[in-house]
């Protein structure tokens, strides 16, 4: 049985499936940022269900937002609110129905930026890479494969290719020294329940520490861009190390298996697996059980996790289920 702690196997992915125009960031928020600069958005309509640490290459552009609810399904809520630009999220590796992104396209004449942060090797119910389908695609590589950093910025609209992109500096970086210890912690997990352990100790010395067993919102991730700007050199020639194919089957079986577990809870996951998807979570919307449900699956090797961290303009004025929301992560 596999479990988030797990080595992944290694392969060759070649980024280059998403198409000629790939480009390579440390982190999404800066592929996000060249891209609005470039194309010198002003104004963007981006989802209100969004981790805020999105908001920081907006703000640092001085760029007006505006929010869009999700329904109970994390499909768009959209009003008649003209901006540049839309941000469409693919949550946790599913493909969003890209319908209302095109048609608001066609009426305000916005770009569409997917953000498929989640969603590395999934596809539509087409067969297009989820990151493929938008003017422009998010990719962050380092979320779904374990990795010091990557992201990817996908250029699929052609008329923005005389816009010059071009990938970040690669180099060796503290985030390398980290990733080398943190593989070699790895290897030291020969079960999983080593790992769970470890992450039980971990959450308890946080817990002296800071009162809270999972770390704290970063109240200036709003504000501040990662500080490392350096590419992990694992991604050169713009090839990911992994078997693409293990991965998928990996992640699909966990999902299964943690979805049939889950009905023991009356637990239903937010989204019904189909064989398109590679899931990035397991999510749910806790009905009160999440923490008997949370103590089985300790014992299965998984372990369960809020998601977003919301902005400050969001927490206090969205719908519960936003706060509800939790998951069950596939990488550590």
């Amino acid at each position: 049985m596999s479990h988030p702690f797990i080595i992944q196997e290694k392969g060759n992915f070649n980024l280059s499936q998403y198409g000629k125009s790939v480009f390579l960031y440390p982190y999404a928020r800066y592929a996000f940022l060249e891209l609005l600069e470039k194309l010198d958005i002003e104004t963007i309509y981006i989802p209100s269900f969004i981790c805020r640490d999105m908001l920081s290459p907006i703000n640092s552009l001085n760029i007006q937002y505006m929010f869009y609810e999700i329904d109970n399904s994390l499909n768009p809520v959209l009003e008649n609110i003209k901006c540049d630009a839309i941000l469409m999220v693919n949550y946790f590796g599913f493909e969003q129905n890209i319908n209302p992104f095109s048609n608001y396209k066609k009426e305000f004449g916005a770009i569409i930026i997917e953000d498929n942060a989640h969603g590395l090797f999934s596809k539509d119910r087409k067969d297009n890479l989820l990151g493929t389908r938008g003017d422009v695609g998010l990719l962050s590589i380092r979320k779904t494969v374990f990795l010091p950093n990557g992201a990817v910025l996908v250029v699929n609209n052609k008329d923005f290719e005389k816009f010059d992109f071009r990938s970040a500096e690669m180099n060796r970086s503290e985030e390398d020294l980290r990733y080398q210890k943190k593989v070699n912690l790895k290897k030291l997990f020969f079960t999983k329940y080593m790992g769970i352990l470890f992450l039980l100790l971990r959450r308890y010395l946080r817990y002296i520490k800071t009162g809270s067993s999972i770390p704290l919102p970063d109240v200036n991730s709003e504000t501040e861009m990662p500080s490392n700007r350096f590419i992990t050199p694992l991604l050169e020639d713009k090839v990911v190390l992994i078997d693409m194919n293990k991965e998928t089957k990996r992640r699909q079986e966990m999902y299964l298996e943690i979805e049939e577990w889950a009905k023991k809870y009356s637990i239903e996951p937010i989204y019904f697996l189909d064989k398109n998807t590679v899931p990035f979570e397991f999510a749910f919307v806790d009905n009160g059980t999440a923490k008997e449900f949370e103590n089985f699956l300790l014992q299965q090797g998984y372990f369960i996790l809020p998601w977003p961290d919301l902005p400050d303009e969001v927490v206090n004025s969205c719908p519960d289920f936003y706060k509800s929301i939790k998951v069950v992560p596939f990488l550590w």
